[in-house]
C-alpha cells in the first residue's frame, strides 16, 4: 500500500455537467402527469365560467327585450311599417299599354291619314290613284294634272312592316280600299283596319261633293252637245 508524499495536490472532484434550471420550463410537455391533469382541469373551469357568463348576459338581453318599453317600441315600429306597406300597395300601378294594342291605334291613325290625303288628291286631280302607282302617288308626281302633293312624308308601311293595301275605285264615284293587314300581316282576315268611307275627307270638302261638280258639269256639256 502506498503512502501519499506530503507535497502531493489533492485530487480534484469531477463534477456534474447537469444543468439546473432555476425556473420551471412552461408547456405541459415538460410537466408531469398529475401537473398536465391540474391544467387542464383549470382551463375546462375557465371555459365553462366563461359560457356561464355568455349565457348569464343572454338572460339579461332577453329581460330587456321582455319589458314593456321595449315590447311597445317593436309593436309601434311594426305598426308603421304595415302602415307604409300598405299605403304603397294601395297607389294605383302605372301599367304599360299593351304593344299590340298601341300598335293598332297607330296604324288606325295612319290608314285615316291616308285616306285623307287620297282626299286631297282626289279633290286636286278629279281622280284617285291608279292601281299601279298605289299610295306612291301621295308621295310624287307622275306627271297628273292639278297634283299639288306631296301629300303624306312617312312610310308607306304599317307598324307590323307590311305594305298598305290600296285598291282604285271600279268608279271615280265609289270609295277606293284601303286597309293594314293588321298583326298577322295577311290581307282580307279579321284583324284587317280599313279605312271607311266617311274617313276619306278633307278641309276641302270630300270627294262626294266633288263628284256631284262633275256630275253637273258633265250633265251641262251633254246638252250643249245635244241642242243645235
Amino acid at each position: 500500500m502506498s503512502t501519499p508524499t506530503p507535497n502531493a495536490s489533492p485530487t480534484p472532484k469531477r463534477t456534474s455537467l447537469r444543468v439546473h434550471r432555476s425556473e420551471p420550463v412552461r408547456g405541459l410537455r415538460w410537466r408531469s402527469a398529475e401537473e398536465r391533469r391540474e391544467a387542464k382541469r383549470k382551463i375546462d373551469a375557465i371555459r365553462r365560467e366563461a359560457e356561464a357568463r355568455r349565457i348569464k348576459e343572454l338572460r339579461l338581453d332577453m329581460r330587456v327585450l321582455r319589458s314593456p318599453r321595449v315590447m311597445m317600441g317593436i309593436l309601434l315600429l311594426f305598426l308603421i311599417l304595415g302602415v307604409a306597406i300598405t299605403s304603397v300597395l294601395k297607389k294605383p300601378v302605372k301599367r304599360r299599354p299593351d304593344e299590340t294594342l298601341m300598335m293598332i291605334n297607330r296604324a288606325t291613325r295612319s290608314v285615316k291619314v291616308a285616306a285623307q290625303a287620297l282626299t286631297f288628291y282626289r279633290v286636286h286631280t278629279l281622280q284617285w290613284p291608279r292601281e299601279q302607282q298605289g299610295l306612291a302617288a301621295l308621295l310624287r308626281d307622275y306627271g297628273t294634272y292639278g297634283w299639288k302633293g306631296p301629300y303624306i312624308n312617312w312610310a308607306l308601311t304599317d307598324p307590323w312592316g307590311t305594305e298598305y293595301v290600296y285598291h282604285a275605285p271600279a268608279s271615280r264615284y265609289e270609295a277606293p280600299i284601303l286597309f293594314s293587314c293588321g298583326p298577322d300581316t295577311l290581307p282580307d282576315t279579321a284583324d284587317d283596319i280599313r279605312a271607311t268611307p266617311e274617313d276619306f275627307v278633307c278641309d276641302e270638302g270630300t270627294w262626294h261633293r266633288v263628284e256631284e261638280t262633275d256630275k253637273q258639269q258633265t250633265d251641262s256639256t251633254q246638252a250643249e252637245k245635244v241642242t243645235p
